[in-house]
């Protein structure tokens, strides 16, 4: 069966219920649009949630304005350290090039095709631990104290034969001039190169009220 933005924003909506948080653990945050598209505004009628347990977390991102039939991946970048960033919230700079210094990591969490309507919903849960295919092996040291950022990847239009690889890998489809040169062999190294010009396009941020150092 396949699911629509709306059932999965329902399977979303379940999962943060379930899971052993308290209210004051689940948080809802606007989506923008990304930095590397130009001026950032909010995107109408999207969000983003973030619950979390005593052993993950649980995001949720549910979003409109994309290219129908486009293929999306949604990153999750965390920074167990946010408290070393030189300010809140952290930078896609932190991220990538000071990993040792905030111990941030990127998770993949998820993949869809935009419908008709350009619309799409992701959903994932990141146990505490280190990340499968992370970019940094530092992965998710702890829930509490921590900054966690959603960024969504446009891969561009379905290439035919290659959509498990798209969908689920952060390069699949994507030039590799449209691949941002900050980042490292590790991303590169998940997928293959197509003609695709891929772009991120959507973000969200959950930057907590005492960061951790």
């Amino acid at each position: 069966m396949k699911l629509t933005s709306k059932s999965l924003a329902a399977v979303a909506t379940l999962a943060i219920q379930t899971l052993p948080a308290t209210a004051d653990q689940i948080r809802e945050v606007q989506v923008r649009s990304h930095p590397a598209q130009g001026a950032v505004i909010q995107v109408d009628s999207a969000a983003a949630h973030l619950a979390t347990g005593p052993n993950g977390v649980f995001v949720s991102l549910n979003t409109n304005g994309l290219e129908p039939g486009n293929v999306y991946t949604l990153l999750l970048a965390v920074m167990n350290k946010p408290g070393e960033c030189p300010a809140l919230p952290c930078t896609p700079k932190d991220v990538l090039k000071r990993s040792d210094v905030v111990m941030s990591d990127v998770a993949f969490a998820g993949g869809a095709i935009a419908s008709d309507t350009g619309e799409a919903a992701f959903a994932h849960y990141q146990p505490v631990g280190l990340f499968q295919n992370g970019f940094f092996e530092h992965g998710l040291a702890k829930t509490d104290g921590v900054e966690i950022h959603l960024v969504l990847n446009d891969h561009g239009p379905l290439i035919e034969g290659r959509a498990f690889e798209m969908l689920n890998t952060y390069r699949g489809g994507c030039s590799e001039e449209s691949i941002p040169a900050a980042m490292p062999a590790t991303a590169r190294a998940q997928g293959n190169t197509g003609p695709n010009q891929c772009r991120m396009v959507q973000f969200a941020q959950f930057v907590p009220a005492e960061p951790a150092s």
